[in-house]
Parts: structure tokens; sequence; C-alpha cells
């Protein structure tokens, strides 16, 4: 569940890096932590738990970015630990990244398809997409064999399920809700 203050926290980093002329760097700063705070389960419990104390995070954080990341970036990490903001950490990342798309006219798209999608496949999609939506896409893709074929888009809160898993579904709902005389 997202928080008003992590979105604060996110917009404020986002137009002081614009302000900066740093955005992109900010970005790749986004990336970095993301990444290893997913890759680093211990990490995400150090920094939420309430039994370490607040320079010990700042430290940790300091230690792990510090010369990786733009100053800006140490410089919200110093204040989300001095204020024990710190778990809110990711989210403030992930609204760093909307806010970062919505700036460049960027929307991600999840596509789940039944096989690995070669690149002609995705250029084609990326193009079909962007001319549907107008706007430039950013794609999500994973692979998921028990669709059978076909693929899955979801586009914030809409999906379109073209998968031929559905499309059986549909047909065997069909066929037995129709009475037999």
């Amino acid at each position: 569940m997202s928080s008003k203050a992590a979105r604060r926290y996110a917009f404020a980093y986002h137009e002081t890096a614009i302000e900066n002329n740093i955005l992109e760097d900010v970005k790749n700063d986004v990336k970095l932590i993301s990444d290893v705070l997913e890759s680093s389960k211990d990490l995400r419990f150090f920094l939420k738990s309430p039994l370490v104390k607040k320079d010990q995070k700042q430290a940790a954080l300091l230690e792990i970015f510090d010369k990786k990341v733009q100053p800006l970036t140490i410089q919200l990490m110093k204040i989300l630990t001095e204020k024990s903001r710190e778990s809110l950490l990711d989210m403030i990342l992930k609204h760093f990244v909307d806010y970062y798309n919505v700036h460049h006219g960027i929307i991600e798209i999840d596509i789940t398809s039944a096989y690995e999608l070669d690149k002609e496949q995705i250029k084609e999609l990326i193009n079909q997409l962007e001319i549907k939506t107008g706007n430039k896409i950013e794609l999500n893709r994973t692979v998921n064999p028990e669709l059978i074929g076909g693929m899955m888009v979801r586009i914030d809160d809409t999906v379109i399920d073209g998968s031929v898993k559905h499309k059986l579904s549909q047909l065997k709902n069909r066929l037995t809700s129709t009475a037999v005389e």
C-alpha cells in the first residue's frame, strides 16, 4: 500500500532532480537502489526493523551507495533515516519511476506470453502499442507456458486476455452453460 508521504518524497525528489538537471542520473540511481533492495531481503528487513538505530541504517546505506549515486540521492537517504522513514524507500522509488514516466510520456505495459517473443515481435508489438496509446512504451515481459498460446496485456488496471487458455475457458463455460436437450 502506498502512503501519501512516499508520494510527496518521490515528487520532491523528482522535481529537485529536474531543477538540478540530473534527472537521468537520478533515474539510474533509482534503478540501482531498486535492484539492490530487490536482490537483498536482508537489507529490506534491516531498513524496516525498529530494533536497528537510525545512525546504523544511515551508515549502512552510505556504505553501500556512497560514490555510486548522486549527492541528491544520498541526501534523500539521510533525510529518510533521520526522520525514521527509511521503510518508505522502496515505495518512494516506485513513485519516482511513475513521475519520471509521466514526465517523459511513457506508459508501462506488462505482457505475459506463452513463449519468449523474438526481437522482431517485440519491436512490432511496441510499435503497435505506441500507435494505439500515443505514448512511448516501456514493456515488461514475462513468459507463462500455461497460457498455451497468445498473450495477456496489462495497461494500468485494464487487462486484455488474448491467450489460448482464456479462449478455451470461455468456450468451456459456453458449452457447459448451454442446456442439453
